[in-house]
């Protein structure tokens, strides 16, 4: 995710030196906004205000359309977090990918020390090459709060992999794979030749 992130950074920078350009120009340059000893009726009145309105609506718009990605790319930590195992009860694909690989979404069953089962909901990127092997009843590494179960971070999953003497089935779904544009070409020819090697 790390590419993703500086992607993300740079966006952010442009968008405010952008704003930061039109700003200055408004109230610096030739044809600038005069505030100063204006009072808010004034401004009103000669339509100086839009500007004004215009930039911080924008900043505004900005901030909230980004924040769904920022939760994404910097998951807030869990303080006094600790360790532990859920099982996967159900999986769905949330339309999001990063990095080209897909989001998605998890109801796990949690179960603390000494506590009772919890079904948690949580959001997590997997490769798209192990994709396939995150279904109902793997289990997943998890990060969670004891005081709240609830919030809970994935960190990864324990993903039965095919025995190594069924090479026919595991080319198949690698075909498979492959065929829906799940995996690129090079990610394809990749496994398909660590695969042939155990033969």
């Amino acid at each position: 995710m790390k590419p993703i992130r500086w992607i993300f950074i740079v966006s952010m920078v442009g968008v405010v030196i952008s704003l930061g350009v039109v700003a200055y120009t408004m109230f610096f340059g030739p044809d600038k906004v005069l505030i100063e000893g204006r009072s808010l009726q004034e401004l009103i009145a000669s339509g100086d205000i839009m500007p004004v309105l215009v930039i911080l609506i924008s900043l505004l718009v900005v901030g909230f359309s980004m924040r769904p990605f920022l939760r994404i790319m910097f998951p807030p930590t869990i303080k006094n977090g600790v360790n532990g195992e859920a099982r996967v009860l159900k999986v769905w694909d949330t339309g999001v990918s990063i990095n080209d690989n897909p989001q998605v979404g998890l109801l796990l069953e949690l179960t603390p020390p000494g506590g009772a089962p919890v079904q948690v909901e949580a959001k997590s990127v997997v490769s798209r090459l192990s994709a396939a092997n995150v279904q109902p009843g793997v289990v997943a590494e998890v990060y969670y709060d004891p005081a709240d179960l609830k919030r809970l971070q994935v960190k990864s999953f324990q993903v039965s992999e095919e025995p190594p003497g069924d090479i026919e089935s595991r080319l198949e779904k690698l075909d498979r794979l492959r065929e829906k544009g799940l995996i690129s070409l090079v990610e394809y020819e990749r496994k398909r030749e660590e695969i042939l090697k155990e033969i």
